[in-house]
């Protein structure tokens, strides 16, 4: 049971991982054609050395040395940014009053001797620095502070002060505190204070100043980007010219062209090659999704699928080569009239959209993406492909491509010509271009037609052509069947005249119901004395077994589609082949086995293979081989009796439920009813009995005749002529 499981799940996921490998090589197919179109040329060039070509940007690139020049030198002129400490001011003002109080302490505790001497003991010395800490005076300063009157030293403390204060006001930075407190010692001694006094006051101020204008490194960096980003990033666009024919190389021009990919030591653009990998898979996605939704049955079968991915590979294949002499001459629309004719148009229309962007594309590379020139050729592919598809919706003969050629040239001309005013005002150039423009279509329907051929037989497609080529007598299995089944063969043509007559009624593929009709029965040809169309009067049934007759008679559709297949037959006529008689039963066999057997007969053991029909064409066909056989052994038919045959017999294969499978809606079978008896009309029409009468002879003859009796008449009126001797052994001869 679990080898049976996984057998199942096996084959159903199969042919999802046959498509999946049928997307990837495509993947890889169109990565690779795409890339070629599109990679630039590289050289090789040095910086310094002069440039071999004139080189211009494949598409846009940023100049990054330039623009990174140019931000610096933004960044560098902006000022540093410095933020104010406001309640620094304060704070020093207040320490440096506590700093002068334990000044005015110290010079209040130390009096100078009476006698007059100046000396200071250590210890005196060692005291007043404790106090004055971090303050550090000398002997002699101590000294000059302890003779200077309290008015002088209040003075000298206040206008510290005030100096102190006007400095914090003017913004205090850490590098600035030196040179503050020298100038401020500079303006304690131009009022003519002792300088030794103002050096103990300078050495306190010293002491006491903080600065309160800090350097902002967050807000100056702020600062700086802000001027940075100001600056607009230097770009080439495409097509610019980025270094000229034998100007020196700068280090900014290889850097451009080193982004661009176009160094050869240097990298390639991986960015573009991410880029053409993710549209490949948009592309191929959103293809198969189409396909999927709206086109099961091609979506389905695999053949069907790699036929598809062919054709567009070609037309890539054939526009690349063709670009070299001008992206215009690029056969564009090769695609659609291949799959229109080899697929469905309804895949050809959406497939052409998907081709229009990519050999689009194709037409970038000489002069950067997404150009004007891409636009003309996607403008082009999809307005005169619309046209081609009109044209072949009524006609589908080969020269119905070449037609469609001509017709896509003029609308490719026209567009061309309209794009081109509106973007070019030199009036000789745009003729050109739609010159090239209507060459393209005429190009991409040569192709067509002879690319065609060798698809159809590569893939073993049907299209009209083929069915047409098929149709023609002298095929080998419709050969034979004429001359060693002529019953059966006779029987095909009129079924296949009912075939095309219902087809056309309903809107399905006549040729192909034809032909299928003309093949349905090539089964035949391996026991054609045991079908009734091709006995003449000894019928070997009656001496048959009635399981023995079935089992021969159903074999026929499984012959008919293996001998179609030796012949390389498309598919869709082996499907009618098959499935002409769905699995329905052969009533008369049964009927015969009931009656020698009793009524213990399992019905279906009597009845085809299948499948049924799954096409309307097939559908068809199985309709109009039943009501031919029915309606050729119906005595003395009239339209009444044929209208109720043809009814019954349709409506006796819908009940068995031979008809489930098919598109064909109740509407299509009353007129496919009609037309059965419309042309069933004309094949048993009434004919006259013709009389037994002796035709008259004409004048002239009766004339020849009348002369030749008189000339016999006067023959015999004249004397006979005495007879010559002649020798014995001269035979007689008459005159």
């Amino acid at each position: 049971m679990a080898a049976k499981k996984k057998g199942r799940a096996e084959r159903r996921f199969a042919p999802t991982v046959s498509r999946l490998l049928v997307g990837l090589v495509m993947f890889f197919v169109m990565f690779t054609l795409l890339s070629a179109a599109i990679t630039p040329e590289r050289y090789d060039i040095q910086i310094g050395q002069p440039a071999p070509n004139t080189i211009k940007a494949a598409k846009d690139v940023e100049d990054i040395i330039t623009t990174e020049k140019l931000r610096n030198d933004a960044a560098n002129n902006v000022r540093s940014v410095y933020s104010v400490d406001e309640n620094a001011k304060d704070t020093v003002l207040q320490t440096l009053s506590g700093r002068l109080d334990v000044v005015e302490q110290v010079a209040n505790l130390y009096l100078p001797p009476e006698d007059g001497k100046s000396e200071v003991t250590e210890a005196q010395l060692s005291t007043a620095n404790q106090q004055l800490a971090p303050v550090e005076i000398t002997s002699d300063e101590l000294v000059a502070l302890g003779a200077a009157e309290e008015k002088t030293l209040d003075a000298i403390m206040r206008r510290a002060e005030e100096f102190v204060s006007e400095t914090m006001d003017n913004n205090l930075r850490e590098s600035e505190i030196d040179a503050s407190v020298q100038k401020i010692k500079d303006a304690l001694l131009q009022e003519r204070y002792s300088r030794l006094l103002v050096s103990v006051i300078c050495k306190a101020v010293r002491a006491s100043l903080q600065p309160n204008y800090f350097y902002d490194e967050a807000a100056t960096e702020s600062a700086r980007q802000t001027e940075r980003d100001k600056v607009e990033t230097v770009t080439r666009i495409k097509g610019e010219v980025i270094v000229s024919d034998g100007e020196i190389v700068t280090e900014a021009q290889y850097e451009m062209l080193k982004a661009l990919g176009m160094i050869k030591e240097g990298t390639l653009d991986i960015s573009l090659y991410y880029g053409v990998a993710l549209l490949i898979v948009l592309l191929l996605t959103t293809g198969s999704l189409y396909l999927y939704l709206f086109e099961e049955k091609t979506f389905k079968s695999l053949r069907t699928l790699v036929l598809i991915c062919v054709v567009c590979v070609v037309e890539m294949g054939a526009s690349l080569l063709v670009r070299e002499v001008t992206p215009y001459l690029m056969p564009s629309t090769l695609a659609l009239l291949l799959l229109c004719q080899l697929v469905s148009r309804r895949s050809a229309i959406y497939l052409n959209i998907v081709m229009a962007i990519v050999i689009s594309l194709f037409a970038s590379a000489s002069s950067g993406l997404f150009n004007m020139t891409m636009f003309t050729v996607m403008v082009n592919t999809l307005t005169s492909g619309t046209l081609a598809l009109l044209i072949f919706k009524k006609r589908q003969q080969r020269t119905t491509t070449l037609l469609a050629g001509l017709i896509m040239g003029v609308s490719n001309m026209i567009s061309t010509f309209a794009v081109g005013l509106v973007n070019n005002n030199n009036l000789m150039n745009v003729l050109g271009m739609a010159e090239w423009a209507a060459g393209s279509s005429i190009l991409a329907s040569i192709l067509c037609i002879a690319i065609m051929p060798l698809l159809e037989w590569m893939f073993n497609v049907v299209t009209p052509s083929k069915l047409i080529e098929l149709s023609n007598p002298n095929q080998p299995l419709l050969r034979r069947l004429l001359l060693e089944a002529p019953g059966t063969y006779h029987h095909s043509i009129i079924v296949a005249n009912l075939a095309e007559a219902a087809a056309n009624e309903v809107g399905a593929n006549a040729l192909l119901a034809r032909v299928g009709a003309y093949y349905h029965d090539v089964g035949k040809l391996k026991r054609p004395g045991y079908f009734k169309e091709n006995q003449m009067g000894d019928n070997p049934h009656d001496r048959t077994d009635p399981r023995v007759s079935t089992a021969i008679l159903t074999a026929h559709p499984r012959d008919g589609a293996q001998m179609a297949k030796n012949e390389r037959i498309p598919d869709a006529i082996v499907d009618i082949i098959r499935s002409h008689h769905g699995d329905s039963p052969v009533l008369y066999f049964y009927n015969k086995s009931r009656q020698e057997n009793g009524d213990d007969v399992n019905i279906d053991d009597f009845r085809y293979d299948g499948p049924r029909p799954a096409s309307r064409e097939a559908a068809i066909v199985m309709l109009a081989d039943t009501v031919e056989a029915a309606a050729r052994s119906m005595p003395n038919p009239d339209a009444d009796k044929l209208n109720t045959l043809i009814r019954s017999l349709v409506r006796q294969k819908l009940e068995d439920g031979q008809l489930d499978h098919c598109e064909l809606t109740f509407a299509d079978l009353d007129r496919i009813c009609s037309s059965f008896l419309t042309v069933l009309s004309g094949v048993f029409h009434e004919r006259i009995e013709y009389p037994s009468v002796e035709i008259p002879k004409k004048q002239i003859q009766a004339a020849l005749e009348a002369e030749k009796k008189k000339a016999q008449e006067k023959a015999e009126e004249k004397p006979p002529e005495k007879p010559q001797e002649k020798p014995e052994d001269e035979p007689n001869r008459a005159d």
